[in-house]
């Protein structure tokens, strides 16, 4: 491993263009298949977030970093392993040396205490079994259905900071101790729902009898819990990186 990360480190995509996109559109893709990477309309902060492994929280920079939009394409210089930490590892570094190169992006690491939800069992136990590592997926129906397909405690966290029906708008580490991968199922309901009938300005709330707010959900149907915490989280501080792209 100590040696395919010392490879990874001065690996470079072997073709690769980055433009600006101007055309003010909210939806973005990224994806990597067939040896390429491909992102349209993404920012250059989530290019740093993807590139470095970070969460959108960890990264300190100047506001631009999420106004200014690229399209980026990129050819693997050849096929990155099946092992999934080696395939990270690789195209992680190709990123951070496109970035530096194309951006003249300098960051440095640091660290600061924040108050944060843990991820943790709950007294219980879980109730989910773990299942062979294979392609993940997730998928989130109306914002009150989550499968989870061979998801990680680690992904399934980050699944849970992006919910907005939490009673505070948190990070979510994964504390539960958990290694391997599991297959989640998740029905809960929004604390307040709007009925699409109303009265006048008055909002009629209705109440969903057969599922539990999220909080209740993860520890009735998954045994887990959110408990509300202080945790020291590294954070990857931009000191320089360029609005406009060096010529592909």
């Amino acid at each position: 491993m100590a040696v395919f990360a010392c490879t990874a480190l001065c690996q470079e995509f072997e073709v690769v263009s980055v433009k600006p996109n101007k055309s003010m559109s909210n939806s973005s893709s990224s994806r990597t298949n067939q040896g390429r990477l491909t992102a349209t309309n993404v920012s250059l902060r989530s290019l740093i977030v993807r590139a470095y492994g970070m969460k959108d929280y960890q990264v300190e920079g100047p506001d631009w970093l999420r106004s200014e939009r690229f399209d980026v394409a990129a050819k693997f210089p050849e096929a990155l392993p099946t092992d999934r930490e080696k395939y990270n590892a690789g195209l992680h570094a190709m990123m951070q040396n496109m970035l530096v190169d194309r951006f003249k992006l300098a960051v440095h690491r640091d660290k600061k205490t924040l108050s944060v939800y843990g991820l943790t069992v709950a007294k219980g136990g879980i109730k989910f079994k773990e299942v062979p590592d294979s392609d993940s997926h997730n998928e989130n129906s109306n914002n009150t259905h989550y499968v989870g397909t061979c998801v990680s405690m680690e992904a399934f966290a980050e699944f849970l900071a992006l919910r907005r029906d939490l009673p505070q708008d948190l990070p979510v580490l994964d504390m539960t101790g958990l290694k391997g991968f599991y297959n989640l199922t998740l029905d809960w309901v929004p604390e307040l729902r709007q009925s699409v009938e109303s009265k006048g300005d008055v909002s009629v709330i209705a109440d969903n009898p057969s599922w539990p707010t999220l909080l209740v959900a993860l520890q009735e149907q998954l045994g887990l819990k959110l408990e509300t915490r202080r945790a020291p989280i590294e954070i990857l501080v931009v000191d320089h990186a360029e609005r406009v792209p060096s010529e592909n």
